[in-house]
Parts: structure tokens; sequence; C-alpha cells
């Protein structure tokens, strides 16, 4: 590799580019004084005799005693093993001051998407990143996102979904709760909900109305409370209508036009 290149990449790792035309003339040389290193890469002493100076107490170069001090390269290979380390020390660092930072600071968002292939890459964003339950409601077949559902059982998280229709759940550890209503042909997705860990909620639909799906992503508390209460609730009755038959709709209707609506949707 060329010596520019080499360079570059000690400049990436953490040296500046004078401690990697240090470390480089020392490797390449062996022992050296300070005169010979400066004279070697054609630096004025003082600066090599600072940058030697920072260059031993983070561990890169040793010095060798003698009537006139001799620098050593540090082997690259305990060299590597160190700027790893202390990588990996500080990265820990930074992550723990950062997640503590967010947690005292917490912000309540909400963001607007638009279009049906930008809402399934949020879908896939946000459980991605689920530690606990996920709750999914849906209207269209759930293959867009059989594999992120997969990685989620297979990480041992909860997946809780319902469905009005037989949306082709096959992936065995999912809790699947569904009237399997066969699509009519001409079938026009119009729903998509997802609750991850009770911290975010992603709501999204499309309607006669509108051209096409619009949804929102949101960690405000009563959005996620509320919809987790209506993905539960059609759980619940689904398993009322089972144990008692259809007739137990009657039991909860209280005449409105909601309900006159969605009435006229089934026929």
């Amino acid at each position: 590799m060329e010596i520019d290149n080499l360079v570059t990449n000690l400049e990436k790792i953490g040296f500046s580019k004078l401690e990697s035309q240090i470390y480089l003339a020392l490797l390449e040389g062996g022992n050296r004084s300070a005169y010979q290193i400066a004279k070697k890469i054609n630096i004025s002493r003082p600066s090599i005799y600072n940058a030697l100076e920072h260059m031993v107490m983070k561990g890169m170069v040793e010095v060798i005693p003698n009537s006139t001090a001799l620098y050593i390269a540090e082997k690259p290979e305990v060299l590597i093993k160190k700027v790893q380390y202390e990588f990996d020390s500080n990265a820990k660092k930074v992550s723990e001051g950062l997640n503590e930072f967010k947690e005292t600071r917490y912000e309540e968002h909400f963001a607007n998407i638009s279009g049906f292939e930008a809402i399934l890459y949020k879908a896939k964003d946000i459980i991605a990143n689920a530690q606990r339950e996920v709750y999914l409601n849906s209207d269209f077949d759930l293959e867009y996102l059989t594999e992120d559902i997969r990685k989620l059982t297979d990480r041992g998280i909860r997946v809780v979904t319902f469905s009005f229709y037989d949306i082709g759940m096959t992936i065995k550890k999912v809790e699947f709760y569904s009237h399997m209503r066969k699509m009519r042909e001409g079938h026009v997705p119009s729903r998509l909900m997802v609750v991850v860990d009770q911290t975010i909620v992603l709501v999204a639909d499309a309607s006669k109305n509108q051209e096409k799906w619009i949804g929102t992503v949101t960690n405000n508390p009563l959005m996620i409370k509320i919809m987790s209460e209506h993905i539960h609730n059609d759980i619940y009755l689904l398993k009322l209508r089972e144990k008692y038959g259809k007739e137990i709709d009657d039991l909860f209707h209280i005449g409105t036009d909601y309900e006159t609506r969605e009435s006229e949707a089934e026929i």
C-alpha cells in the first residue's frame, strides 16, 4: 500500500497527519532519534518533539532511554488492539450519555407520511427496533412485512396481529386473530396500524376520497393508547363473537352513524 494511503488510513483511526508520518518512519527504519525522524520526514524538531510526547502518552510509540533518546514504533497488531479498545470504550460512554440525554429530554413528535411504499418502509423501520411487543392491524396481505415479522419472532418478540380478512398470515409464532373474510375481487387495501413497545405508533389509511395512502407516525402517549385499545378491542369482540355467535353484535350497537356506515361497508 502506498505511504499516502497509509497516512490517510491512520488519520481515519485517530492519528494526526504528523503522527502518521512519524509512526511510519519509525516502523520503516526502526529506532530513531527525534533529529533523525525530523530529517526523514522534513519537519522541524520542535514540532517532532511535541508530537512524540503526545504519541508516547497514547501508546503509539515507546521511548528508549539513552544518552540520546530513541523512539520505536509500537507493533501494529498491538497498536490496533489499543485503538480498538479505546474506540469501543469511548463509543460505549457516548452511547450511554446520548441515551441518558434523550431520556431526560422527551419530545413528542408527529410525522406525516405519504404513499403506500413510504408507509411500508416506515413500518419496517419502527418494528425493526422492537424490544418486547408489536401489535398490527391490516386489511391487506402482510407478505410485504413477512421477513420483518419473522425476524421479530426469531428474536423472541411477541407479535399480535388482527384483521377482518384472511391476509395470508403463515408465520407460526405470530398470534393471529381474524374474521377470515375473503377479499373481494378488486379489493383495495385501506388500513394499517402498527404499535411498537407502547412507545411509537404508525397509523395509515387510504379511502375513496384520497388519491393515495396517508399516514402518521408518533410517540404521543394518547395516540399509542388509543391504537393499542383499538386493536385489543377488535380481538376481544372477535373472541366474543366466536363464543356467542353474531347475535352478540346487537348487544353492543348504540345506533350511531358510524355503526350504520360500517354495516353498509360489510355488505
